[in-house]
């Protein structure tokens, strides 16, 4: 097991050597050639956000209504994915989250790898300089590292191991695990934080500032980490203290991680506060037809979304709608022989009506629910089919919108969805005469620069000191 440290940004590039000392060289050495007092002058120069830890312990709503944290948080989540495959690379952490605002930020990277087990997981802790403010980010699936992919596959269900609701549920195996085998790593650190310590054991057990707001966020796979940690610590008793400092988690791209009996338990826990966090201040943002927060897909299971959810709406033109509404509907064709056979299924399997009487045995009972299940299902599709015919569609704005209840992201309705659209949709993006077509799924919508471009607020600089 591996843990990372850096205490200060390199003014190298990316991927340069980390400085020596505790606090880094500030803003002004992340300018290299820039007078010193141009830096504090210039209207493109950093911080992104002066002041930033003391405005993150500032807000109170979730999500901030500035748009500064959805920000902060996205471009964290994206960052984390630095550094040579598989290792952390805390140094491009703590220099950008320095741009951003948390000036001489400590930074710490824990990180496990079992390629047997299907584990890749790698977690940043950034805190303030002030200590008074911490970030828990976890690292994403690494495009190329096939064991990360294979994590995000292994979606055998594994009971969880806290108590919710007095009852046993089961969640996303490959996403619990890499969560779990540096979770010990990172509540130690915490721990440290919530004494007013600094994470980095090496800096001594001097107490300064107490921990006050800790965020977590992830994009991706770690989106779902980030989800599951933040499970953790409201329903541990053990990890109280920590919880009680937990002021919102921020994911992006988020797959789903459990069935509707577990989203339920969560939006039903408060913690020692009292306080719904999973129901209330954890923020799930997709970005137009970003596939990964509908896996997976509804044959491997029964999954359901919790929390808030905000979604990137496009506008579209009179053809992108036709095609959407084409597309939508070729979905729904896709998803009726799966959604037969699911069905008579579990007719065939579950208990059998007494209605039916002794006289038909149980192969004609089974025939009968079967007879009267299908011409339900083709009324059923027929319908759908109707309403898509007559129906318009109504545009929302474009930007971001809450979505509620059943309009929140759930698992998508077929393979197809999957294997076939969401790869075309990755293609065609690439090609000027398809690149505004809306598929229902795509995996270029799941890439994280996506979410910074479209959270970022108008006019701020960006994370390489560009006015957007």
């Amino acid at each position: 097991m591996n843990e990372a440290e850096a205490k200060g940004p390199g003014s190298a590039g990316l991927h340069g050597p980390g400085s020596a000392g505790l606090g880094g060289p500030g803003s002004a050495g992340l300018r290299p050639l820039k007078p010193p007092d141009a830096t504090l002058r210039a209207p493109g120069s950093f911080p992104v956000y002066p002041g930033l830890a003391d405005y993150l312990l500032s807000v109170t709503k979730h999500p901030d209504p500035s748009g500064v944290i959805p920000h902060v948080m996205a471009t964290c989540s994206a960052y984390s994915y630095a550094g040579p495959m598989p290792h952390a690379d805390p140094q491009t952490v703590r220099m950008i989250m320095e741009r951003m605002g948390l000036q001489r930020n400590r930074c710490k990277a824990f990180e496990q790898r079992v390629d047997a087990l299907f584990v890749a997981s790698t977690a940043y802790l950034i805190q303030s300089e002030d200590r008074r403010v911490a970030i828990l980010c976890y690292r994403g699936t690494q495009p190329e590292d096939v064991i990360s992919t294979l994590a995000d596959a292994d979606v055998a269900p594994e009971r969880l191991s806290i108590d919710l609701d007095g009852t046993e549920h089961y969640v996303h195996a490959g996403f619990y695990r890499n969560m779990r085998v540096t979770r010990y790593l990172v509540i130690e650190a915490l721990d440290r934080a919530v004494k007013g310590q600094s994470i980095l054991p090496e800096d001594g057990d001097d107490a300064g500032e107490k921990l006050q707001k800790l965020y977590i966020t992830g994009h991706s796979l770690g989106g779902a980490m980030a989800a599951l940690m933040a499970v953790v610590l409201v329903k541990e008793p053990a990890y109280a203290h920590i919880a009680d400092k937990l002021e919102a988690v921020y994911t992006f791209g988020q797959p789903l991680i459990g069935d509707a009996g577990f989203a339920r338990a969560c939006e039903q826990a408060v913690d020692n506060r009292g306080v719904h966090v999973l129901r209330d201040r954890l923020l799930r943002y997709v970005y137009s037809r970003d596939a990964v927060p509908h896996l997976p897909p509804r044959p491997v299971g029964r999954y359901a979304p919790f929390g808030r959810e905000f979604r990137y709406e496009k506008a579209m033109s009179p053809v992108n709608v036709a095609f959407s509404r084409l597309s939508d509907a070729v979905d729904e064709l896709a998803s009726l022989p799966g959604d037969i056979l699911e069905t008579m299924s579990e007719l065939l399997q579950g208990p059998q009506p007494s209605s039916a009487g002794p006289a038909y045995g149980s192969i004609g009972r089974d025939a009968l629910r079967v007879g009267c299940f299908l011409p339900k299902q083709a009324l059923r599709f027929m319908g759908a089919a109707a309403r898509w015919a007559t129906s318009v569609p109504s545009q929302l704005p474009e930007g971001w919108h809450e979505r509620t209840g059943a309009a929140r992201s759930g698992s998508m309705q077929n393979l197809s969805g999957f294997t076939l659209v969401a790869p075309l949709a990755f293609f065609a993006v690439r090609l000027n005469l398809t690149r505004t077509l809306p598929f229902k799924y795509s995996f270029d919508d799941h890439m994280p620069t996506h979410y910074i471009s479209r959270l970022a607020p108008s006019g701020v600089l960006s994370e390489f000191g560009d006015v957007r």
